[in-house]
């Protein structure tokens, strides 16, 4: 019976080989995000490689310390270049000179900003500034539009110790 349990031909065996565990997977599920402005849909690449993530926010944080409003435009530009798909940032630099269909900088630094919150980001530094300040229907409230009115304090109204 010892004959059956010993390898053929008197080869040596090995126990086998324990079972590897699973590999950790560092996937991700990426969404597109597409974004319009007037009627035209741009999209963005789903993540930045960390290389360029990196160029992307060093561009934008770099806004702050600009000396002209030309120079904050060219590194929101360049910015916008790194993370739209090259059919996309054809037509956003197109608009950007377009008279009839333009793209303003307001516009273009509110991409920035949400590309920004969409690959994990939150600015470091103030967005730059906007055009006249005005509200839009989709700026909800004003903050002291709720704001309750003072309470009386006379004497009247206080509580006593009686």
């Amino acid at each position: 019976m010892t004959e059956l349990l010993a390898p053929p031909n008197g080869a040596v065996t090995s126990a086998p080989a324990p079972p590897t565990p699973a590999a950790r997977d560092f996937s991700r599920k990426r969404k597109p995000l597409p974004f319009t402005i007037d009627g035209d849909t741009f999209e963005a690449a789903t993540a930045l490689p960390g290389d360029v993530f990196a160029k992307f926010v060093t561009l934008y944080n770099g806004t702050g310390d600009t000396e002209t409003y030309q120079e904050q435009h060219d590194l929101l530009k360049q910015a916008l270049e790194l993370a739209l798909l090259p059919e996309s940032w054809q037509l956003f630099a197109a608009r950007l000179a377009d008279k009839t269909r333009p793209i303003d900088d307001d516009q273009m630094s509110d991409v920035v900003l949400w590309l920004l919150e969409e690959y994990g980001m939150r600015p470091t530094q103030p967005s730059p500034p906007s055009s006249d300040g005005s509200a839009s229907p989709e700026s909800g409230t004003n903050s002291t539009e709720s704001t309750p009115p003072e309470a009386s304090t006379s004497e009247t109204s206080q509580p006593n110790a009686s």
